[in-house]
């Protein structure tokens, strides 16, 4: 990463000026040591703004997936592997600079343990997935992903559940058994990782004027599946979250039920998933970025 060999630059240039006044020099060119300054200088800055100056590199150098995780992409993910191979090409990297990007705790109650890598390309695929013809495709608000072994309680809301977007604390909040059974058995769990994305998405880009939901929204998962599923009640779960699945999960289905409805998450999302090879609408609003 760019930050890490900036560190080593200036850090090996602060290390040559010190060598060269204490060993080299005589003691009446001490002022010598003066222009270490400008290399610790940039080597705190460096640190400062690494993620920033990480990002910046990632965009013009984007990275590559390892070879296991694109397998698993093409295995587990049908919108990618529907894709034409420049997109999966794109998405890959997508993949690759989310899983960079964002910083991912496992919360074990115990040593601090990492996250699988498995997992985070779980978030990382859906988040890449929704927001494949947006220019802000790792939701920059939201940072930081929490991860629990099994249905865990939360301030904001007391009993066990799944997931959560946490709002006030711009962070996700999932059940590793949960990701797992939604991911690996699609068709018979919820995907509570998209759900939850989407209430990121609407608060990334607000401006949007996002539709309203009814009952029909439950024609594809019937809501006590879903409810106990998520181990959420009625009240604290978001249609909006349940909608987008429908939209990327069940397009053609969503488009029969709901076909106004439809065409405004075609413009909102800048995609139509009905079209498996290219699904991005306009070229232009993703222009430059990867």
């Amino acid at each position: 990463m760019l930050s890490k060999r900036l560190y080593l630059l200036f850090g090996t240039g602060a290390i040559l000026v010190l060598i060269i006044t204490a060993v080299i020099l005589p003691r009446e060119y001490s002022w010598v040591s003066f222009f270490m300054i400008p290399f610790v200088v940039g080597g705190a800055l460096s640190f400062v703004f690494s993620p920033q100056l990480d990002w910046w590199w990632f965009q013009r150098n984007p990275p590559e997936l390892p070879g296991s995780l694109g397998n698993l992409l093409l295995e587990y993910v049908p919108f990618y592997s529907n894709l034409s191979a420049d997109n999966k090409t794109r998405f890959r990297q997508r993949t690759a600079m989310y899983l960079e990007a964002r910083g991912f705790f496992a919360m074990t109650g115990g040593e601090d343990t990492d996250v699988p890598l498995d997992i985070k390309t779980i978030i990382a695929a859906n988040a890449v997935m929704m927001t494949f013809g947006r220019k802000d495709f790792i939701l920059d608000k939201f940072e930081r992903i929490y991860f629990y072994l099994q249905a865990f309680p939360s301030p904001n809301h007391s009993y066990l559940h799944a997931s959560e977007l946490n709002e006030e604390d711009t962070c996700f909040l999932f059940s590793g058994e949960h990701i797992v059974l939604s991911f690996r058995q699609a068709e018979r769990y919820y995907n509570i990782v998209l759900h939850e994305l989407a209430r990121a998405f609407e608060l990334t880009y607000p401006k949007f004027d996002y539709p309203n939901f009814d009952e029909i929204i439950w024609k594809e998962w019937t809501k006590e599946s879903v409810l106990t599923f998520m181990k959420m009640p009625e009240e604290d779960i978001n249609l909006r979250g349940v909608s987008v699945c429908f939209f990327f999960l069940k397009p053609q289905k969503f488009k029969e039920l709901m076909p106004q409805k439809f065409e405004t998450y075609k413009d909102i999302f800048n995609i139509n998933p009905l079209e498996k090879t290219d699904p991005v609408i306009d070229k232009s609003i993703i222009e430059g970025v990867p």
